[in-house]
């Protein structure tokens, strides 16, 4: 144990290495805050640094390319698709709705052909959004939840799915998030969960992922804002969590009992870390079934892509399915109050 840069979550200052290396096998460092769970990078990148990454590096760092390319359109609007159908709840009324780090606009475009919500988008990276712009035309911010001028808030529904974890100061963006929402509003968040087995031991840390979270510490930083969780849930393999908060003008925790809402975690987030080793994973048959399936998910998702080519094919195509299926059109959209058209601001 050692004295470190206080946690992002409860600025304790007590932790525990629990890894040297990234994914990649590059050098990192990740600790375990033994007040609270949160494991998170030391040091952490400026915020020059990650400024510039996420706005012209990452899509091409991560995905290799500048922009989506048919068969990532597929996957995300598939996914997206997943993640509407479970706050299908949340989009009555034709709600006003963000989608933060929308990426190529999949779950900004279900939002709104689908889910009958008055939708816009925020998106860090310049070639992502000019994307979810262009190929989409979808009312797409570019820019950061921290910087951002255009997002005046009032919202219904915020998502946010797997961004958190990529910001540094998340205190800071779930303050900001909690002010863009209207009382009695929704946030849907979803990161990768800390608790994972599903991934192998070496893949469990991204040098791109600033904060790994569990439910409890998630929820906490929720708390922390005056948001009141209302359901959690992880996801079938394990690797994901999300929580639905709600913004509760009557809810405050006081400081122990957000306290409270973390102790013991530390030990238990330890514990499972320690004991996901190679030999347990590899022997497994969870790993060999992750992995076929993978592969047969990639393959699909190559061959329906070069069939549809067009990204608002694919996602139209992907609206069409769920219509059919299990999922009713919806009532036409209201007229908006900005007469031009305008992305709402």
């Amino acid at each position: 144990m050692s004295d470190s840069p206080s946690c992002p979550l409860c600025e304790g200052r007590q932790t525990l290495v629990v890894s040297n290396r990234d994914r990649d096998g590059r050098a990192l460092s990740n600790r375990l805050c033994t007040s609270c769970g949160l494991v998170f990078i030391d040091p952490q990148p400026t915020r020059a640094e990650l400024d510039q990454w996420y706005a012209q590096s990452y899509r091409l760092d991560y995905k290799g390319v500048i922009e989506p390319r048919p068969r990532h359109v597929l996957r995300a609007g598939r996914v997206a698709l997943d993640r509407l159908t479970r706050i299908r709840p949340l989009l009555t009324g034709h709600p006003r709705a963000l989608d933060v780090g929308c990426g190529g606009g999949e779950m900004l475009y279900l939002l709104t052909h689908l889910g009958g919500a008055r939708a816009e988008g925020l998106e860090p990276n310049e070639g992502y959004a000019r994307h979810a712009r262009e190929r989409l035309g979808l009312p797409v911010h570019q820019g950061f939840v921290e910087r951002s001028r255009e997002i005046t808030g009032g919202y219904d529904l915020i998502t946010i799915h797997h961004v958190l974890e990529h910001l540094a100061q998340p205190r800071m963006a779930m303050d900001i998030l909690s002010d863009w929402l209207r009382p009695g509003g929704h946030l849907v968040v979803e990161v990768p969960n800390v608790e994972a087995t599903c991934q192998a031991p070496a893949h469990t840390f991204h040098r791109a992922h600033l904060t790994t979270w569990g439910l409890p510490t998630l929820e906490r930083l929720g708390l922390q804002s005056g948001l009141r969780p209302v359901s959690a849930q992880v996801s079938a393999d394990g690797g994901n969590i999300e929580v639905v908060f709600t913004r509760d003008e009557r809810f405050r925790l006081p400081a122990p009992d957000l306290a409270d809402h973390t102790a013991g975690y530390a030990t238990q987030v330890g514990e499972i870390l320690r004991g996901h080793t190679p030999a347990r994973h590899y022997l497994s048959a969870a790993a060999l079934r992750r992995l076929g399936s993978r592969w047969r998910a990639q393959v699909g998702e190559r061959l329906d892509a070069r069939r549809l080519r067009e990204p608002r094919m694919i996602l139209d195509a992907l609206v069409k399915a769920a219509r059919a299926s299990r999922w009713p059109a919806p009532a036409p959209v209201p007229a908006p109050d900005n007469p031009t058209g305008a992305a709402p601001r």
